[in-house]
């Protein structure tokens, strides 16, 4: 009795689409990341640009100063998109 082997295939997971990168510097935190999203970009983060390590917790409270990539830039929506933040009443560095 022969016995036969098949090997399983896995297919690679579809790449993400591009997508254009939406401009985010001067906007709130918050509307920031909708604006994003509603653009596909889901992987977000943010940093304290002014370099104090500074959680950004309410994200209504910090205004975007720069972004990675760069606003126009096209880019797969599984990339990861960074603002870089300081709080309303501070101006950005």
């Amino acid at each position: 009795m022969r016995t036969h082997h098949t090997a399983a295939v896995l297919a690679a997971p579809p790449a993400a689409p591009p997508a254009t990168v939406p401009l985010a510097v001067g906007q709130v935190l918050q509307a920031a990341q909708d604006q994003a999203q509603a653009a596909g970009f889901f992987y977000l983060g943010s940093t304290d640009a002014l370099g104090k390590s500074r959680m950004q917790v309410l994200d209504r409270n910090w205004k975007v100063c720069s972004q990675t990539p760069a606003a126009g830039s096209r880019a797969t929506t599984d990339t990861k998109l960074v603002f870089h933040t300081v709080k309303l009443e501070e101006s950005c560095p």
